[in-house]
């Protein structure tokens, strides 16, 4: 990857690193989760992290997913206490209105001097039924929730599609002249081609794989030049569970039961996927069949190995989810110091 030069006479890093973090209530309820966070979040800070990421679920349950179905309320939370970038990894789009989600989002934008980037996706299936969403109208619905955002955000006087109607401006207005990025995620063609067009960014979650993304980074570059964009200024952003220790054997006992656990609640839902394609059972041993492609986890020098691969692929912005399912705080702070002494720096 060839850096490129900013305003001000500096490259770009090759790697810009984030802190990705779950707030889930089933832990502690979400402001006793937001006392133990914030200091994760300004130690991260401290060691050259550059962005803080809150995903969104809609869990009917306290053992589902962990990340909260209001993540922009928690980010306004964070916005006074980090300089840091504040981004959704990832909002889900389809059901949102496309008006309430401009209005909240330009808020946002300006409570935090615009430092916003929201990343979307489109859900699952239950998420579409829970709102009352056909399936068949999910794609277009996006891909108009996406011209609407950026038509209100940059002063437009509504918006009128197929599956959406926006009547009338929106004010205040974003920060951001053009309203905040947009990273979009998916991996179907339909979904590159839409984060291509329509975005600023390709957002890989969690459950990629790092052989996907490579062939993911790929389409999308190529969709971005179809598109008439330069994919040399575009942005692919990952999302990887971290533990980073002093040694191999720390790394994998200190992490390795709760992302053995995280894998299995991503395989009940059909997101765990293996190289091999493997089936998985309650019984399958997963973290050792994905680590290497799924994961971030070993010393710093064998994490930054793994990284040279991220930026091989084309990965832009990584962000580090340091304290997954029910894994202790002090590995994940570990995991933050260690990635700020030895491995940010390698990557600057």
């Amino acid at each position: 990857m060839v850096r490129d030069v900013d305003a001000a006479g500096e490259r770009t890093p090759r790697l810009r690193f984030g802190l990705a973090l779950d707030w889930s209530a089933e832990r502690m309820p979400l402001d006793a989760l937001f006392r133990e966070y914030l200091p994760l979040i300004q130690l991260a800070e401290r060691h050259g992290f550059e962005s803080v990421w809150v995903g969104q679920h809609f869990p009917t349950q306290a053992d589902e997913l962990s990340h909260p179905p209001s993540p922009l309320l928690v980010l306004a939370a964070l916005a006074p206490h980090t300089s840091m970038t504040l981004g959704t990894g990832v909002l889900l789009l389809p059901m949102w209105n496309p008006i309430t989600l401009a209005y909240e989002a330009a808020v946002l934008d300006q409570l935090c001097g615009g430092r916003l980037i929201v990343g979307v996706g489109i859900g699952r299936p239950r998420d579409w039924r829970k709102f009352g969403l056909p399936r068949e109208v999910i794609g277009q619905r996006t891909d108009e929730m996406l011209e609407a955002l950026r038509a209100l955000w940059s002063g437009a006087d509504g918006y009128a599609g197929s599956a959406i109607t926006c009547p009338g401006a929106i004010w205040p207005r974003p920060t951001q002249p053009q309203g905040p990025p947009l990273f979009v995620g998916g991996s179907i063609g339909r979904a590159i081609r839409r984060a291509a067009r329509l975005g600023d960014g390709w957002y890989a979650g969690s459950t990629h794989l790092l052989s996907a993304i490579a062939e993911t980074t790929a389409r999308y570059h190529q969709e971005l030049v179809a598109a008439g964009k330069d994919p040399a200024t575009a942005r692919v952003a990952a999302n990887r569970s971290t533990v980073i220790a002093e040694t191999r054997e720390q790394a994998w006992c200190d992490g390795g039961p709760s992302l053995e656990q995280l894998m299995h609640t991503y395989r009940k839902i059909g997101g765990t996927k293996t190289p091999d394609g493997r089936e998985l059972t309650e019984q399958t041993e997963i973290l050792p069949l994905v680590a290497e492609e799924n994961c971030l986890l070993g010393t710093p020098d064998e994490v930054a190995v793994q990284l040279e691969r991220y930026v091989a692929a084309g990965v832009t912005d990584v962000m580090l989810r340091v304290a997954p399912s029910d894994m202790p705080l002090e590995v994940g702070r570990r995991s933050i110091e260690l990635a700020g002494r030895h491995i940010i720096p390698h990557f600057r």
